[in-house]
């Protein structure tokens, strides 16, 4: 589904497809800092706005960089926002050499089904 051009149905669109992403529900968005799920559907039902706190603890709950609920409500895109990591941080620096296995394994995946479809198509 297309999301719409602005308002609260865009922003809706966006929180909707970043939960999926998480694999988190509206009670979990809640749990991690977010607007309460009764807020959130009176914000669609036109009963309430969302206060710019509201539109904060949306970023905030999602992982949003600040003003991302905003920008999406306005017509933009939401952006996600990855804190800058500690120096010396065994967990950052796990996550990169996991990253960087993923890396060398998706080349070397893509080179294999480049080959493998090469050689098909020769036949």
């Amino acid at each position: 589904m297309e999301a719409p051009e602005h308002g609260i149905e865009r922003l809706h669109h966006f929180v909707t497809e970043r939960r999926r992403a998480l694999g988190i529900s509206r009670a979990q968005m809640f749990a991690r800092g977010g607007p309460s799920p009764s807020t959130m559907n009176k914000a669609l039902t036109g009963t309430r706005g969302l206060s710019r706190t509201t539109l904060e603890r949306i970023d905030r709950a999602l992982g949003w960089a600040p003003g991302s609920a905003e920008t999406a409500m306005d017509g933009g895109t939401p952006t996600s926002h990855i804190p800058a990591p500690e120096a010396g941080c065994p967990a950052h620096e796990h996550v990169v050499a996991v990253l960087e296995s993923l890396r060398t394994q998706l080349h070397t995946a893509d080179q294999l089904v480049a080959d493998l479809l090469g050689s098909s198509h020769a036949r």
